[in-house]
This record gives structure tokens, C-alpha cells and sequence, in this order.
């Protein structure tokens, strides 16, 4: 795994985000509708963090690190603010395909990570978020 890379929690970070994951992604033997989709995953997940869990204050940062491992790469996120709503992932996915899927405020975001990846996982441990998206690369 790629030593962490610290990002402020501003939206003015996406950039630095997408430009971070694409050179991480940049010798991977993977089509174009795999890095488009893990760079949307990657970069709803980190404006979550920075809206949602950190409040976009400009004091304040998180951390992701890309891993490579056999048949799947995972970016790893970790920042100290809010915890996710309980039940949002799940809430989510029983969102998704329904005709209540257009009537949400939010959680767009949520839905369209889990339809980019294929292991969405948010834990609390010690005041901290750990956010890891898996995605197999099929070989």
C-alpha cells in the first residue's frame, strides 16, 4: 500500500483528489469504464468526507491511500469528523432502482459509490472514519 496522502477538507480538493487517484491507477492493466467508475467512487467518497463528515472547515483534513492486491485495488480513506448516519449505506441500496430513487435530497452520492465499486465499507473505531472502497480488477 502507498503511503497516505493528506487532503484539506475543502471541495476545492476534488481536483488534487482525481489527480492523486489517477496517477495511482496510471500502470493498471484496466479499461476506461473501470478507472471512470472507480474515479466517481472515489471522488463521491471523498466530497461525503468533506461535506458530511468534516463540514468543509478548512482546519481540518483526511487521509487516503490506494492498494494494490491480487484481482483488486482498494482506496483507503480515514478522517476524524462525524460518522455516517446509521443504516445510510443500506438505506442506499434499497434506494437504488426504486421510483423513490429520484425523490432523494441526498444520498445520490452514497448510491452512485456502490454501483461504481464492489465492497463499500464505513467503520467508526476510536472517533475516527475508515471508509475503504474495493474494486476487482479481473486478474
Amino acid at each position: 500500500m502507498d503511503g497516505p496522502v493528506t487532503f484539506p477538507a475543502a471541495l476545492t480538493s476534488l481536483p488534487a483528489v482525481a489527480q492523486w487517484l489517477a496517477r495511482q491507477m496510471a500502470s493498471l492493466a484496466v479499461d476506461e469504464e473501470w478507472r471512470y467508475a472507480l474515479d466517481l467512487a472515489v471522488c463521491e467518497a471523498a466530497a461525503n468526507i468533506i461535506c458530511h463528515a468534516l463540514n468543509e472547515h478548512g482546519n481540518c483534513a483526511f487521509t487516503a491511500a490506494f492498494e494494490r492486491q491480487p484481482g483488486e485495488v482498494r482506496v483507503h480513506f480515514t478522517d476524524g469528523g462525524a460518522p455516517m448516519p446509521e443504516g445510510a449505506i443500506q438505506k442506499a441500496w434499497n434506494k437504488i432502482g426504486s421510483d423513490s430513487e429520484m425523490d432523494l435530497e441526498s444520498g445520490r452520492g452514497v448510491m452512485l459509490i456502490l454501483l461504481s465499486v464492489d465492497e463499500f465499507i464505513v467503520e467508526r473505531r476510536h472517533d475516527k472514519n475508515f471508509t475503504t472502497l474495493v474494486k476487482r480488477t479481473g486478474y
